[in-house]
């Protein structure tokens, strides 16, 4: 047990600190945004926080559940102060804010808690800030993909809310779903099948190997629609290359060039003193890209090691007398999975000419002869 609150501390305290403006803070209180064990850790307290509170209630709530730090509590009127008093001496740096019910109403997450007589109805609840955005209908993405979140919205919305209510809200549903440019046969259509529930009946799920690739408006439903893969084994899930990156600024600290892992580099070559050599070398590496030249540098430089079990770059130096251009080193992409950088590793090193280029023809063996036709009929393009 000891032990793993060592190690659970250690994962705690490495996720605090972050950089800001070329400098390094750390966070004093609170679980670090971001961190996966966060929301874990929150949940626990929140537990803990609770089974301890509500015994020192001499009136206990009559009902009381949570979702994370949100709770839902039905008391006696002459409780409440005394309820929320509870909970806030638990941690001075935990402060509870309370909501009563106003007109026998009571909002909760995206729920209404609407109370007539002994009995609690459910309605669907928007924020007066919410905007009503969904994906768009016209917008760069499979649709499937508009298709399935347009569904989804129309199943959560009448899941939520008691029957009672689901007139007023599909009127909502439309309204909303229009907003985003959804052709009206087209809303028309899921929700009458959202309330016939038709879209989950005779589904047989079947195991499949999900391949990610970016969308392209008509290529991807034609290949996704051909037989040039196993659809049987293989699902294709389309993203969209329009990221939240593309248009907000990044605030985080730059990473340095040499300090930057996970990518695919390009070494030029000096030649010799006093001729301009025009070849490169691509390569690729999970460690720092420093790290990674530091081992081409003891490379080129160990005698003893045979020629044909070092790099290209290593063997092409040594036959040729020529020193490798170090200072200048280019990135050509970053990729944290391994395959993908190893492909694009390949693409690079295919789109660099020939006569310039200095890896092996082992290096590009595994690449399809498809991308090299692509790269070919881009250069001459």
């Amino acid at each position: 047990m000891d032990l793993f609150i060592d190690i659970l501390t250690t994962c705690i305290k490495d996720a605090r600190y972050f950089a800001y403006k070329d400098k390094i803070y750390e966070q004093q209180k609170g679980m670090p945004m971001g961190s996966p064990i966060s929301p874990i850790i929150a949940d626990i307290i929140m537990e803990k926080l609770l089974d301890e509170t509500m015994n020192k209630l001499a009136i206990k709530p009559r009902f009381l559940t949570k979702y994370v730090d949100d709770i839902f509590c039905i008391v006696k009127k002459e409780e409440v102060e005394n309820t929320l008093k509870t909970l806030n001496m638990y941690n001075k740096q935990l402060r509870f804010t309370m909501e009563s019910e106003l007109n026998n109403q009571l909002p909760y997450l995206d729920s209404l808690v609407q109370r007539e007589g002994k009995k609690l109805l459910l309605d669907w609840y928007q924020k007066p800030t919410a905007s009503g955005r969904l994906i768009n209908y016209h917008s760069k993405h499979p649709r499937r993909i508009k298709i399935n979140t347009a569904t989804n919205f129309i199943q959560r919305v009448l899941k939520i809310s008691d029957r009672k209510f689901h007139a007023k809200n599909k009127i909502k549903i439309i309204k909303i779903l229009k907003m985003n440019d959804f052709p009206s046969n087209i809303v028309n259509e899921l929700i009458k099948r959202a309330e016939g529930n038709r879209a989950y009946q005779n589904t047989k799920l079947v195991e499949k190997t999900y391949k990610r690739s970016t969308y392209i408006p008509g290529f991807s439903e034609r290949f996704s629609s051909s037989n040039m893969y196993n659809s049987e084994k293989y699902q294709l899930a389309f993203r969209s290359s329009n990221t939240n990156n593309n248009f907000f600024s990044r605030t985080k600290t730059k990473i340095p060039h040499e300090d930057k892992s996970n990518v695919v580099y390009k070494i030029k070559c000096n030649g010799d003193g006093s001729n301009v050599c025009q070849k490169a070398y691509v390569g690729t590496t999970k460690s720092k890209l420093k790290t990674r030249i530091s081992s081409h540098k003891s490379d080129q430089k160990t005698k003893t090691k045979p020629i044909e079990q070092k790099t290209a770059l290593a063997a092409h130096c040594q036959q040729e007398g020529h020193t490798p251009n170090f200072k200048d080193v280019d990135i050509l992409a970053q990729e944290n999975n391994y395959k993908r950088r190893y492909m694009l590793e390949m693409l690079h090193i295919i789109n660099v000419p020939p006569n310039k280029r200095m890896n092996y023809k082992t290096d590009t063996e595994h690449c399809a002869q498809i991308y090299r036709n692509v790269i070919e009929k881009h250069k001459k393009n």
